[in-house]
């Protein structure tokens, strides 16, 4: 469902309290990984009820069937924005001053002087966010399956932890911002993060990543939980653009900032990562590019904390 991120945030910053805005958007990115948990639980009852040939297509079948039933209830139960239709009554009678008109095609407004700069800045931090959680998400397992040699149920059980590291780290971030500004809070949980890559990189170039079955005890763990953490700075990005962005541009812009973040940092950068780092665990550390660059370009995207979300503006 990450196709609905820009205009999911979107409805949701033109309806939800200000003063709460940034916690439950947190709450609500990390929903992510509530669904990959709840997936994952799915998925494994149907193999081992039904074997694993008609398992995965029954699983797959069920969560489709899942997803048909929510949408068809979002149009029934979820409100329209009554931002986003003002400002469409507003353009049907023709009473919008020419700098507020949306052209044919939004995606140009978004390059357009008052926005280019927010926009591509959002863009690089969109990219940044998920080369950070991609590093994790790619190489994780393999890394843990093959180099450290571990048991399957032992990996799966790190993954989860480390899905549930990233939830905490999501919601804590929105929190925090609605107490400091956006770009604070995201630059913070990028800190955070770089922190754990850091830590991660020394136990590797030293000869001390070694995990056990008592994964707990090790070190190396706590670095990967840190560094699973390490895209905190998604639980504010998608309220952070949508405050940026004007009712009539908002859900075009946020989307792709989204996307080309996506496609950059979650499609292109696993195609020369292991080729650029040489093995699985140096290419799962390479992921220190992410927040570090989520730290050095939060600081100069503009903010707009907290603002009150009107039709025209």
């Amino acid at each position: 469902m990450g196709g609905l991120f820009g205009l999911s945030f979107s409805m949701f910053t033109e309806c939800w309290q200000t003063k709460k805005r940034g916690t439950m958007g947190g709450i609500i990115q990390s929903m992510y990984f509530v669904g990959e948990i709840l997936t994952a639980g799915l998925i494994y009852m149907f193999l081992s009820t039904l074997g694993h040939d008609m398992g995965w297509r029954a699983g797959y079948i069920a969560i489709g069937l899942i997803s048909l039933v929510i949408g068809a209830a979002s149009l029934k139960l979820l409100p329209e924005s009554k931002q986003w239709l003002a400002y469409q009554e507003h353009r049907r009678n023709g009473t919008l001053p020419p700098e507020l008109r949306r052209s044919k095609v939004p995606v140009i407004d978004i390059f357009r002087p008052r926005f280019v700069y927010g926009t591509v800045l959002f863009m690089i931090l969109s990219t940044a966010m998920f080369l950070t959680t991609n590093s994790v998400g790619a190489y994780l397992s393999t890394y843990l399956l093959k180099t450290q040699q571990l048991p399957l149920d032992t990996v799966s059980l790190i993954v989860l932890l480390g899905y549930v590291s990233t939830i905490i780290t999501y919601s804590s971030t929105g929190f925090i911002s609605d107490r400091i500004r956006r770009k604070y809070a995201f630059t913070a949980a990028c800190v955070f993060g770089t922190a754990g890559f850091v830590w991660f990189l020394s136990l590797l170039t030293s000869g001390h990543a070694q995990i056990t079955g008592a994964f707990w005890t090790a070190p190396a763990f706590w670095a990967l939980m840190m560094c699973a953490g390490g895209a905190g700075g998604f639980g504010v990005l998608g309220v952070w653009m949508s405050e940026f962005f004007p009712t009539r541009i908002r859900s075009t812009g946020s989307s792709a900032s989204y996307y080309v973040g996506r496609g950059l940092g979650a499609g292109v950068f696993p195609l020369f990562a292991l080729t650029l780092a040489g093995t699985v665990p140096f290419a799962l550390a390479l992921g220190i590019i992410g927040p570090v660059a989520g730290v050095l370009f939060s600081v100069l995207t503009p903010d707009r904390t907290g603002r009150t979300i009107a039709d025209l503006k």
